[in-house]
C-alpha cells in the first residue's frame, strides 16, 4: 500500500467514525470528536516540537552536531516530521 493510500484509508476510517458519532449521539457527538481531534492534534505537535528541541539541545551540548551521520539522522527525522505536517519549516530566522 503506497503512502497515499494509506493517508486515503485513514482520512476514510476517521470521516466514518466521525459519522458513526454523529449517528449515535447527533451532531454534538460529532462536533465534540472534531473539537477533540483537532486538540489532540495540537498536542501532538506542540510535543513533537519540545521534543526535536530537546534533541537539538542534546546534539549541540554534547557537541554532536559536528557528526555527519547525527546530522543527517537529525535532518532525516525532520523532514519526515515536515511532510506529515507535524513539524513547522524553519524560517532563515531560526538559523
Amino acid at each position: 500500500m503506497t503512502e497515499e493510500n494509506e493517508k486515503n484509508t485513514l482520512e476514510k476510517l476517521n470521516e466514518a467514525f466521525l459519522d458513526f458519532t454523529e449517528n449515535t449521539f447527533g451532531e454534538s457527538g460529532r462536533e465534540f470528536m472534531e473539537k477533540t481531534q483537532k486538540q489532540v492534534n495540537e498536542f501532538n505537535v506542540a510535543a513533537i516540537k519540545a521534543f526535536v528541541e530537546f534533541g537539538d539541545q542534546i546534539i549541540e551540548n554534547t557537541k554532536l552536531g559536528e557528526n555527519e551521520m547525527v546530522q543527517k539522522s537529525s535532518n532525516t527525522v525532520k523532514d519526515l516530521l515536515r511532510q506529515y505536517n507535524l513539524l513547522e519549516e524553519e524560517s532563515e530566522e531560526d538559523f
